[in-house]
This record gives structure tokens, sequence and C-alpha cells, in this order.
């Protein structure tokens, strides 16, 4: 029991019909979720529900998530990060000249009205629901459009977060121009324009845990910038 109730301190637990939802208040190492989730397992699977137990980590670096033991299973990873915009701006990742031959790009008001028809007929055709570009009640004034020859191929969205913090929400491109590069090089014209045209120093993102690619470029890049970043991990066992 006394063990136990050493472990609730750290827990924020909602049980709901069919589901015990925790948060662990603490952040967490690499090296102790796998003991927490065991302990956690230990403690709470004979309610006979579905357990999820959200964890925090501050530390950017390889995770061990293929090391998980039982029957534990990542159901949600997200890398949030917070990064300085000049120093960003300034990081060889970022190379606006990635993007050659017929690539142009313009601001988000420019679209044509071909264009939003063509974005709303396309919604879950040429890009999923969450990556539609014309959702946002306001946008940041930087928020660019990425055409080929005319033809619109992608965009990059900031809305803002604080007085001092634009977030980017929404980076994409056609499946077929699906390149890194490319989208990096939007990202760079998006901070550039950020630091030009608003007092704001900061900015954030969001990186899908299953997106290794981009995670593997920013563990290489990103440490100078940073300004804080925590991963986001929720872990299920099914009853």
């Amino acid at each position: 029991m006394k063990n136990q109730q050493a472990i609730e301190r750290d827990l924020i637990i909602n049980e709901q019909e069919h589901a015990l939802n925790i948060i662990v208040s603490a952040k967490v190492r690499a090296e102790q979720i796998v003991p927490l989730l065991q302990r956690i397992q230990e403690y709470y699977e004979k309610c006979e529900k579905d357990l999820y137990v959200q964890i925090t980590e501050t530390e950017f670096s390889k995770g061990n998530d293929e090391v998980l033991l039982g029957k534990w299973q990542q159901d949600i990873c997200q890398h949030i990060f917070i990064l300085d915009a000049l120093k960003t701006k300034e990081s060889p990742i970022f190379h606006p000249m990635h993007l050659k031959e017929n690539f142009t790009i313009h601001s988000i008001q420019e679209l044509t009205q071909h264009e939003v028809s063509s974005i709303q007929l396309g919604e879950n055709v040429w890009f999923p629901t969450r990556y539609h570009p014309l959702r946002y009640e306001t946008m940041a004034h930087n928020s660019l459009i990425l055409r080929d020859n005319n033809e619109l191929i992608g965009w990059c969205i900031g809305v803002h977060a604080t007085q001092q913090m634009l977030m980017y929400d929404n980076v994409f491109v056609k499946e077929r121009y699906q390149s890194l590069a490319r989208s990096l090089s939007l990202f760079w014209h998006a901070i550039s324009m950020q630091i030009e045209r608003t007092q704001m120093q900061y900015l954030t993102f969001v990186v899908d845990g299953q997106n290794e690619r981009m995670l593997k470029v920013l563990r290489n890049k990103v440490r100078f910038p940073m300004i804080d970043y925590q991963k986001v991990t929720v872990y299920k066992l099914s009853h």
C-alpha cells in the first residue's frame, strides 16, 4: 500500500466506464518508462479496464520504444519543440536553395478561387483532413503556399501560440513532391518572414513519433536553437 501511495502522488487519474486514463505529472527519463509501466500495470490491471498512461520526457534522444515489455503498446507519440526563431533560420538544415526549378512561394492570401475549389474537393483525396489549410479561424501573416509551374502543391500554416511565439501547425506537400528538403525550405521561408515582419522571437511545432526521418534530422541539427522540448507519449494496456 505504501508503494502504491508513493506512485499515486505523481499520477492524475481519470476513471471512465471502460478505461482508466492516467497522466504521470512528473517528468520521466527514457530508462524509467518500462519500470514505471510495470508498476502501474501491477497496481491497476485488476480494475478490468483498458489502461492509458500519458508520460512526458524532456530529453531529446532516441527513445526505447521498441523494448517495451508485456502487453503495453504505444498509442500516441508527439514531440513538441520550442526553438529560437533567429537561430533556427541560421541552421543549415533550413536551407532556401532546396527549392529549385519552377517552385515558387507565395502568401496563402494569394490563393486563387480555382485553388480554393481544388482544396475543398481534395480533402481526403490528395491530402488528409488533418492538413486542410483553410480550417483555421486565423492564420499568421507568414502562412505560405508552394507552387510548381502555377500548380498548388503545398503550404506552411502558422498560428499565434503566444505574444512571443508562433506555432507552425501544418506543413504539407503533395505526395509526388514529398521531399523533406522541400518541406524544410518552405519552413525556412516562413521563419524568415516571421523574423522580418513580427516581434515574435520563438516558434513551436509538433512532430509525430512515427516521422523518424524528420526526428533523425532534428536530433543532429536542432540542439543549438532549442529552447524547450517535450515528448508526450500515451501507452495503452488493453484489458
